[in-house]
């Protein structure tokens, strides 16, 4: 039981100090390719790769920044180099997750290990456009910074703003983030607040 105990011990401090080794390596990559922000909502690193910056949360809590060079496609595997997509001279961050250039709009969706940077497949950029904090919405759809395009809310009638968080309503009822709220089971007092503003609008 003893010897048990003890590898298991040693098992976590190896784990441990194998962990900070890779978040030191990060560290160190990301210096020396000396990443520096550009004048259009990205970085770029000395070898000329943009990149969005983002944060990995580690297992004991810290924080390596992280720089995303690609972006994901329809959420399988397939990837393409920022540099390849993106419109740098009409590229710029409208809020929440979302960003957009003169012909994609794009959202980093922001997760512990720093999360993705990908496509909002069939939107259309000349109307889309961020409202409240964590939704968006063009001439057809509603965006969840979450859940992308919200085919069961009423476009609208659909409302929120800023300082709701991810709450918003429709004329069938209350959303939090892109589930609908039943007003029988609310436990919090906070979101009781927030549902009665949200009668206001």
């Amino acid at each position: 039981m003893k010897i048990q105990l003890l590898f298991l011990i040693i098992f976590s401090l190896c784990l441990s100090n194998c962990k900070n080794s890779s978040n030191e390596s990060i560290d160190r990559i990301n210096d020396d390719l000396n990443w520096t922000k550009t004048n259009y909502a990205l970085w770029k690193s000395k070898n000329g790769d943009l990149g969005i910056k983002t944060v990995e949360v580690n297992d004991d809590g810290s924080r390596t920044n992280i720089y995303i060079t690609k972006l994901s496609y329809n959420n399988s595997i397939k990837e393409k180099s920022i540099n390849s997509v993106i419109d740098t001279l009409t590229f710029e961050y409208l809020g929440s997750s979302f960003y957009k250039d003169k012909k994609n709009v794009y959202r980093h969706y922001l997760m512990s290990d720093g999360g993705n940077f990908a496509i909002v497949e069939n939107s259309d950029v000349k109307t889309f456009k961020v409202i409240g904090d964590c939704y968006a919405k063009d001439k057809n759809y509603i965006y969840g910074e979450r859940a992308m395009r919200m085919d069961s809310v009423d476009y609208e009638t659909f409302k929120t703003e800023k300082g709701f968080g991810p709450y918003a309503k429709d004329k069938n009822g209350f959303y939090f983030w892109d589930t609908k709220i039943d007003l029988k089971e609310i436990e919090n007092t906070e979101t009781e607040k927030i549902i009665e503003e949200l009668k206001k609008l």
